[in-house]
């Protein structure tokens, strides 16, 4: 059921993967909260959520934010975030010791991070913060990305 205040309702063209990739904070987090909710209750969540656990996300999503976002938004966000996942644990394979453990985040030369980010333009998003929730990325992610090395 849409919000019945009129300025929380979302014009459908802002269900875009621009859109997408501003979700921050404590909406990304309930995002990805949900997701998983829906993941670890799921008999097959090998792939991904199927369409009665979508509903389920965008319903309670919507209802908690008073928005009306579509169901191609949360498939924009999911993408987003698998590949933004996927970026960083390529990154991780790649430089193992310019990472800070503690920090969680990448401490490379200038040179070096050009030289990554030629072989793949994706993790410029990491030279400056490291990834968002990582916990609950990886439990969301780390069976459903494939382990591609480059």
């Amino acid at each position: 059921m849409p919000p019945k205040n009129k300025k929380a309702r979302q014009d459908p063209s802002q269900d875009t993967l621009k859109h997408a990739k501003q979700l921050n904070g404590e909406m990304l987090y309930t995002y990805l909260a949900l997701c998983k909710r829906e993941l670890d209750t799921s008999k097959d969540a090998g792939s991904g959520l199927s369409n009665v656990f979508w509903a389920k996300i965008m319903e309670e999503y919507n209802a908690k934010f008073n928005i009306t976002r579509e169901p191609k938004y949360f498939s924009n966000v999911w993408f987003y975030q698998k590949a933004k996942y996927n970026t960083w644990t390529w990154l991780l394979r790649r430089t193992e010791n310019g990472f800070n453990a503690e920090t969680r985040t990448f401490h490379l030369p200038s040179e070096e991070w050009d030289a990554l980010i030629k072989i793949n333009e994706n993790v410029n998003t990491f030279r400056k913060c490291g990834l968002l929730h990582e916990d609950l990325m990886k439990s969301i992610f780390a069976n459903r990305v494939a382990t591609e090395h480059v």
